[in-house]
């Protein structure tokens, strides 16, 4: 009875072993699932020695047994089915999964009505503007810009981008294309063989009995949930980068539009109209700028008028100052009192002679 109650937990583990590893041909992700595999078969093993858990008896456990192998079997072969399938869409290119982004650099006269034209353009394609950007300047010298990002359907592309570079000068293109169909290919193997695993664990947990049973059982399938979940998200964005490509343009306004090509002429032409509207916005510029910062040269010029007043003023009265000055007059020598004295006698001897 002993060895009958020992033998039971070893052939369903065993059972359960060959159908967990059920996935390990899908090339470098079933080594994730072996892993995952093995780690439920750890934590499963440990309720079933303690507890002996057995089925009715052994020949009940002999078919689960033979099912899991079975059910095993049956994913390899479909998942050597999907590889089959896979190597033969790298040589179908109708069958190709391609993910396309272009980015497309434009140059207008006229941006807004060349935003209406690409809007309708992008509607009557079917694609949709997944995000957008205006930028208008507010010092008045640079020239608006407008960034979108689009989606439109891979089978149009190539006449929307058409449409697209004739309203205006195209100035940059550039085109990716990124091949994901073997990759896409594996993981669908690999997400057919995970659903197949948890149907077989669904069946197993409706079978089982035992409440160790059932704890496992239900951890392998939300564990199996979460990685199906986990695949059929990725793979549903790997089909809306597929059927919707990526575009990204960046639109300039600008003066005037330069011819894009690259012969004498052209640069000639180029060139001279370069600097002729070069002369034109150094005048308009300029106007502009007295214009907008007249208040300003307004209190300058009253400033600058009030000190050249000041200084005429100044020298004026400068100039006045230096024409009323009068030569200093002459003045009679100085005569010492003494030798007044003696002069005023003598004049006053000689007077009494004379009157004598």
């Amino acid at each position: 009875m002993k060895k009958k109650t020992l033998l039971a937990p070893s052939l369903f583990l065993s059972g359960i072993l060959l159908f967990s590893g059920c996935g390990s041909s899908a090339t470098t992700s079933a080594v994730h699932q072996n892993k995952s595999a093995d780690s439920w078969a750890v934590e499963a093993s440990e309720p079933l020695d303690d507890s002996g858990f057995s089925y009715d008896g052994e020949a009940d456990m002999m078919d689960d047994t033979a099912t899991a192998e079975t059910a095993g079997s049956s994913s390899d072969s479909s998942v050597s089915d999907a590889a089959t399938d896979a190597a033969e869409a790298t040589h179908d290119q109708s069958t190709r999964k391609l993910i396309r982004t272009v980015s497309m650099d434009i140059a207008t006269e006229d941006l807004d009505t060349l935003r209406t034209k690409l809007d309708n353009s992008i509607t009557s394609c079917g694609g949709y503007i997944e995000s957008s950007t205006l930028d208008t300047p507010q010092n008045g010298y640079s020239r608006r810009s407008y960034y979108v990002t689009t989606r439109i359907p891979s089978d149009n592309l190539d006449s929307f981008l058409e449409t697209a570079g004739t309203l205006g000068t195209v100035t940059n293109k550039n085109i990716e294309t990124e091949d994901i169909t073997l990759r896409y290919v594996d993981q669908k193997a690999y997400l057919d063989s995970l659903r197949t695993e948890y149907d077989r664990v669904s069946e197993l947990l409706e079978q089982a009995t035992e409440l160790d049973q059932i704890l496992a059982l239900e951890s392998k399938l939300s564990d199996l949930r979460y990685q199906i979940n986990s695949y059929e998200t990725q793979l549903r964005t790997y089909d809306n980068l597929v059927d919707y490509s990526t575009v990204y343009f960046y639109i300039t306004e600008v003066a005037y539009e330069q011819s894009t090509s690259n012969t004498i002429g052209s640069r000639i032409s180029n060139g001279f109209r370069n600097s002729l509207y070069e002369v034109r916005d150094f005048f308009v510029d300029l106007f502009v700028a007295i214009i907008a910062n007249l208040p300003i040269l307004v209190v300058l010029a009253a400033i600058l008028i009030v000190i050249i007043l000041l200084i005429r003023k100044l020298l004026r009265r400068h100039r006045a100052k230096k024409e009323n000055i009068t030569p200093p007059t002459a003045q009679p020598p100085v005569v010492p009192t003494d030798i007044a004295t003696n002069a005023d006698a003598k004049a006053t001897t000689e007077a009494e002679k004379q009157d004598k």
